[in-house]
């Protein structure tokens, strides 16, 4: 999957927990983010190509600077998400998510992670204001953005059966125009103590290579409109 299609945001991270296990984490990766929205195998088009079979995917990096860069700084942290709740899942989430809107699916990291004073942990990610406006599915991101209404839920919970915990909420800002090809999300990119465990997540190291440089292939020749010059949210200042 080469996550053909894709927006780039600027973000806020609020941390929600304030005490315990939960709480520490939430401390950790509060603060600036970059959030990337994208498809697995298709363009965004409209139209009949919207209706295609896909899955959704959100790759989030927690990070220290406010600047709007591609490359990550030491201890920046990716997390990636896909709408689909396992990896043997995939099959069936292709013809179960709704492709025309991001914020209509609930997004999973798919596999455990090692977290610094918490354990063994999963993922997700919730979505709290469903999209109602009209227009495709960038058109109602770009909306619910600058209306404030952009929020994605980042839970926590121990092994498959354990209850799901609130961390922290991830506003979306604004749309940036950030070169794509050198924006390269790594889950083994680990600087807030969430580290890949197990074998699976071993063989990510090959297969997230391999993602980046089909997109690469993918996106050649494709520009899309300017919406802000990379630099710093110095209208937003520190407090978001």
């Amino acid at each position: 999957m080469f996550h053909a299609d894709g927006v780039v945001y600027c973000a806020g991270v609020k941390a929600l927990a304030v005490e315990g296990e939960v709480g520490a984490l939430a401390q950790r990766l509060a603060g600036p983010a970059l959030v990337r929205l994208s498809s697995a195998l298709w363009r965004w088009r409209g139209g009949g190509r919207g209706r295609r079979p896909d899955l959704l995917g959100i790759a989030v990096r927690f990070r220290a600077s406010e600047e709007v860069v591609p490359a990550a700084s030491e201890g920046d942290q990716d997390l990636i998400f896909l709408s689909a709740r396992r990896f043997s899942m995939i099959p069936i989430a292709f013809f179960t998510t709704k492709t025309r809107d991001f914020m209509a699916n609930d997004y999973y990291a798919q596999l455990p992670f090692n977290v610094a004073d918490f354990g063994r942990a999963e993922f997700r990610l919730v979505p709290l204001r469903a999209s109602t406006v009209e227009g495709d599915r960038l058109e109602k991101l770009e909306r619910a953005a600058a209306s404030g209404l952009a929020l994605l839920r980042l839970e926590v919970r121990r092994g498959r059966r354990g209850r799901w915990m609130a961390v922290a909420d991830i506003e979306l800002y604004e749309q940036v125009n950030i070169d794509q090809n050198a924006l390269r999300f790594d889950p083994f990119r680990t600087g807030r103590g969430i580290t890949p465990r197990g074998l699976l997540q071993a063989t990510r190291l090959a297969t997230y290579a391999a993602s980046f440089l089909g997109r690469m292939v993918a996106a050649r020749g494709t520009r899309r409109p300017r919406r802000r010059t990379p630099g710093t949210r110095g209208e937003r200042g520190g407090g978001r």
